[in-house]
């Protein structure tokens, strides 16, 4: 019977490895959270030594919007480029590949929204630069709950956070309540999701 069981086990094992990428890592999320905060932190301070916490000034001064703007392309490239160290490490760990057929289609299902919702947050930066935040988060959240059929079922629920908090952001012109959904979003959530993960994958 025990051998029946473990066999069983085995076979399961075998089919999570070949259908889902497994080899996220819990320190990929706590280091994008750590650079989340930081890049929030100095948008904020920037925000509010040029435009005073004014609205109107924010939305139409374009020196600030570039900064802004650059100041999460850096946190995005920061973020990727630990992604990839920690990604690859578990999973040389586990001895399984970091590229396949499986990370490719994890891959594409999430690429798809972050593309479209890279484009239109462009669209949004000349349109209504207030709602960047909430398009940011909403969009990202749509591709963690693409992408989470290919990898671990924690992913989904990590997604549906970040589209709920996408929405409140979007209740609110006021740029310091959606840059606190943002920092708590990419942030907070992904710092909690982070330790989460390791602890129950890695540990």
């Amino acid at each position: 019977m025990n051998q029946h069981l473990q066999d069983i086990t085995e076979i399961r094992s075998m089919m999570e490895r070949s259908s889902r990428f497994i080899s996220l890592s819990g320190l990929a999320g706590i280091f994008a959270g750590t650079f989340a905060l930081v890049g929030a932190s100095l948008g904020y301070l920037r925000i509010m030594s040029h435009a005073g916490g004014n609205h109107v000034r924010f939305m139409y001064d374009t020196p600030l919007l570039q900064f802004v703007v650059m100041d999460a392309l850096i946190v995005l490239v920061l973020s990727l480029i630990f992604a990839m160290y920690f990604t690859s490490r578990q999973a040389r760990k586990k001895g399984l590949k970091m590229w396949d057929s499986t990370s490719k289609r994890l891959l594409i299902n999430m690429a798809i929204p972050l593309i479209a919702g890279g484009l239109f947050c462009l669209i949004l930066l000349r349109q209504a630069p207030h709602l960047v935040d909430a398009a940011t988060l909403v969009f990202y959240g749509l591709a963690c709950v693409n992408a989470s059929k290919y990898t671990l079922d924690d992913i989904r629920y990590l997604g549906y956070a970040e589209i709920i908090l996408g929405l409140i952001s979007g209740c609110f012109i006021d740029w310091r309540i959606g840059l606190l959904c943002w920092a708590i979003g990419f942030g907070i959530l992904h710092i909690f999701y982070g330790i989460v993960m390791y602890r129950k994958y890695e540990s």
